[in-house]
């Protein structure tokens, strides 16, 4: 068996809006990583990516906790007495966080802990820091693989979200990682050392080569957008000003890929002003027809803000993308956009909430497509350096490898310390 056998636990999978996740398990897929994806639920009925046809590992669709049964996952258990043990210590453990779904995550933990050992599961990985990390944690407690984690946006930036819960889950994890260096300056307002100590920035890649053949087509002055419908993408503010582009005398046409709880109302608002006949909502798109956009777009628009909950962006795979096709890109200053951007220098960046400002930005690359191109130019050569895939894959996988490495170490010298006992 490979030794590098790696479980992916999600919420999901697989989910259009994380593509970033396919693209990872992928790249680790192409470097020799032994891929098990654990799904915590099943998944959507909605477009699939083609790159969904490349993927070998085997998807585990878990069941709701609903319909498991943890006591006859203990009666079966050879161990049980050490499993229930463990299991007091782990609740002990976690009762102060006062987590509401601790009980159905018990459940489910048994059952993963299961199908780990049944599929050779040496490592965990959790997306995101919520339910999922806490599974992988509890799984870890009662005897299971060592974990990690990544740490996104919502899971970090979100009102409510309780440092307590994420030191516990950060201290104890082999590595976490978060995917900016604005992510983690915000760690550091909030976390404990020991925690901090488990925390490393790692950047999302994206399969360049498939953007970078974009041969791009613009039609005309074709504006683009290309997220999920929902408030922290800032759409309102892009439709905003559309409208005032429209009211000054501007010909163009844009186009919004995207799907979301907003969407009925964003259509409203672009129903009800100047450029009411040129903002078309694509709904969600497959990778090939984004690639077709991206060929066809004058200019990439992305009006990132923060939600009033919090929630804001870290990376938008949709920047990346863009940054990789050549199209020149206008978005704000959010988290790790500017990283992105590299400070203006590769896009630019207008105030988050602003429609007049990102009026005036995207007024100018449309007259002066010359600094369009300059910018795009120089954002493909950062984006090489920094956002590939294959290259951000190999980091992990020796990250992966490490961990795996230690876990096993730490399973030798236990078994020897059992072993030397008296009896």
């Amino acid at each position: 068996m490979n030794d590098l056998r790696v479980g992916y636990l999600l919420k999901k999978f697989p989910r259009l809006s994380e593509t970033f996740v396919l693209g990872e398990i992928l790249a680790q897929e192409a470097l020799g990583t032994d891929i098990v994806v654990f799904s915590r639920r099943a998944p959507d009925d909605e477009p699939r990516h083609p790159e969904l046809d490349q993927l070998r590992a085997e998807v585990v669709v878990l069941p709701h906790p609903r319909e498991a049964d943890p006591f006859a996952i203990l009666i079966a258990d050879g161990a049980s007495g050490e499993l229930l043990a463990r299991l007091g210590e782990a609740l002990e453990e976690l009762r102060p966080l006062d987590h509401p779904r601790l009980g159905s995550i018990v459940t489910e933990a048994l059952v993963l802990l299961s199908e780990c050992r049944e599929r050779g599961i040496g490592h965990l990985h959790a997306h995101f820091a919520t339910d999922s990390a806490l599974l992988a944690h509890l799984v870890q407690r009662l005897g299971g693989p060592s974990y990690s984690i990544t740490a996104h946006a919502k899971d970090i930036y979100r009102e409510g979200t309780d440092p307590a819960f994420l030191n516990q889950l950060f201290a104890h994890s082999a590595f976490t990682i978060t995917v900016c260096d604005a992510n983690v300056a915000h760690l550091e307002s909030i976390l404990s050392s020991t925690a901090l100590e488990r925390v490393r920035r790692h950047y999302n890649g994206i399969e360049r080569a498939a953007f970078e053949s974009v041969v791009r087509r613009p039609a005309g002055a074709r504006l683009l957008s290309i997220g999920r419908l929902v408030e922290k993408k800032g759409f309102d503010v892009l439709i905003d000003a559309l409208h005032l582009l429209a009211a000054r005398g501007l010909e163009f046409d844009a186009r919004l890929v995207g799907e979301g709880e907003e969407r009925a109302v964003l259509e409203a608002r672009a129903a009800s002003g100047p450029a009411a006949e040129r903002i078309r909502f694509l709904g969600p798109l497959p990778a090939d027809a984004v690639r077709l956009e991206l060929e066809q777009a004058r200019v990439f628009a992305l009006a990132c803000k923060t939600g009033n909950d919090g929630n804001k962006d870290a990376l938008p795979t949709v920047l990346l993308e863009a940054q990789a096709a050549g199209v020149p890109m206008i978005s704000t200053p959010v988290a790790g956009v500017t990283e992105i951007l590299d400070q203006g220098r590769c896009g630019v960046l207008v105030p988050e909430g602003d429609a007049a400002a990102l009026a005036d930005a995207l007024t100018e690359l449309l007259e002066n497509p010359d600094r369009g191109e300059l910018l795009a130019s120089r954002g493909r050569e950062l984006g090489a350096r920094l956002f590939d895939r294959e290259v951000q894959g190999r980091i992990l996988r020796d990250w992966f490898r490490a961990a795996l490495a230690a876990s096993a170490l730490a399973s030798t010298d236990a078994r020897e310390v059992s072993c030397a006992s008296p009896t």
